[in-house]
């Protein structure tokens, strides 16, 4: 397992907004941080219980599964994992104001493929979008797939640097 804290540019004025495609200004540079993990799947299953839940991965030989945590002050408001033995992707947006997070990840299958995902963001506590990337988007074995967070859905107002790692069914 490794895990190593992410240093992101937060040169930008941050905010989570769900429908509209302007930035809220809930947040200020200086109150995000964010946390990833990354698992090799062939020693689990193994959990993380960091972020808005717990999170448990399964045995997957070859495979390497992904956590990343928003938090804002300390206290998670969004999370996205990567699940490599069923190719399933989770977007949590944990902060009840309405708005959400969105999720862009990119990958090649002979031309670049992208894709843009996000948790519904109601009024609830907590909400979550669970995608079967493999049914939805046909990942190969061994992809790299690339994922970048965003505040808003015209994805102009980037959270994070675009992370990668190596996806396995």
């Amino acid at each position: 397992m490794r895990i190593r804290k992410v240093a992101v540019s937060l040169g930008m004025a941050v905010a989570f907004t769900g429908a509209s495609a302007t930035t809220a200004g809930a947040y200020d540079n200086s109150d995000l941080s964010i946390q990833s993990w990354e698992y090799n799947t062939g020693d689990c299953p193994c959990s993380n219980s960091s972020g808005l839940d717990y999170t448990g991965f399964k045995k997957d030989v070859g495979g390497e599964a992904l956590k990343l945590v928003v938090k804002k002050n300390g206290t998670p408001v969004a999370q996205v994992e990567f699940h490599p033995s069923d190719e399933l992707l989770y977007v949590y947006d944990g902060k009840n104001d309405g708005d959400t997070i969105y999720v862009r990840a990119q990958w090649w299958e002979g031309l670049k493929k992208e894709a843009t995902y996000w948790a519904p963001g109601t009024s609830k506590e907590l909400d979550m979008n669970k995608v079967e990337m493999g049914a939805d988007d046909d990942l190969d074995e061994g992809e790299a797939v690339y994922f970048r967070l965003y505040d808003d859905k015209a994805l102009t107002d980037p959270i994070t640097d675009w992370y990668d790692y190596i996806a396995h069914a």
